[in-house]
């Protein structure tokens, strides 16, 4: 039954977004956020480039390290690339969350680049390095999730992967819960975060609850003061790594809830 049901499904994806070679008609009417995703040397070069400076700080950061400590990865466009569901979207016309359960259930997205070979070198570093992936995937997809980076080689047994049972089921109480070895991660022992890497802020820390305050920052606006809040901080490039999304995110809303 399983089969047949991701039959067609498949059937249904070939037949919303055609042939992955698109003719240079095609090419041109695709947003150009959404193209560059798609077929850009630049994107998979930088995703590459952020692995690789990731892979040297959790090295170096490890060496010292006699303890249990893990890397936190997103999942959609940070492990998974999602690009081809957004092309279905682009070509029927239709917005989040149309046909996205579906699309998780096909367990067919490749790695985004360099994701692979940065994991496969974390898992080296011996019994102490663990892997988290902490995705807002809803729950009831997490079979299908975890089957997914199982495929295209990005899981092993002893992994983590927490999906969202709520919206109050936020990423900082699962990063929580990594990190002292509680809820979900019960009976797994505390684990140091070394790395938290991602598309979105919200990847690497909440954002703050609090509306700015009546002074100006920056240009005045939200989106200046959470550049203040986050920018300052000294973790990126040794603790936070971002990888590149144009085609969607908490930016999109002027970061407005």
């Amino acid at each position: 039954m399983k089969l047949f049901f991701k039959l067609m499904l498949s059937i249904f994806f070939f037949l919303a977004v055609g042939c992955q070679s698109t003719t240079p008609e095609t090419e041109e009417e695709m947003p150009l956020d959404l193209k560059w995703m798609r077929y850009s040397v630049e994107y998979q070069a930088l995703c590459t480039q952020v692995y690789r400076l990731a892979w040297k700080s959790v090295k170096q950061q490890a060496a010292s390290l006699d303890e249990d400590w893990v890397v936190v990865l997103d999942v959609d466009e940070t492990a998974l690339d999602n690009s081809g569901y957004q092309e279905i979207l682009y070509k029927e016309k239709k917005d989040f969350p149309y046909f996205w359960d579906d699309w998780v259930l096909l367990e067919e997205c490749p790695p985004v680049p360099g994701v692979k070979a940065f994991i496969d070198s974390v898992r080296s570093l011996g019994d102490n390095a663990h892997i988290a992936f902490i995705t807002n995937r809803n729950f009831p997809l997490t079979d299908a999730t975890r089957s997914n980076l199982t495929a295209v080689g990005l899981w092993e047994d002893g992994d983590v992967l927490l999906c969202q049972k709520g919206r109050e089921d936020t990423k900082g109480i699962r990063r929580d819960e990594v990190r002292n070895g509680t809820g979900r991660c019960e009976g797994m022992g505390p684990r140091k975060i070394i790395a938290l890497i991602g598309d979105q802020i919200g990847d690497m820390d909440s954002y703050p609850e609090e509306k700015p305050s009546d002074e100006p920052t920056l240009q005045g606006t939200r989106e200046a003061h959470l550049k203040e809040y986050y920018l300052n901080s000294d973790k990126w490039g040794t603790a936070y790594f971002m990888l590149p999304n144009p085609m969607y995110g908490y930016w999109t809303s002027g970061y407005q809830r």
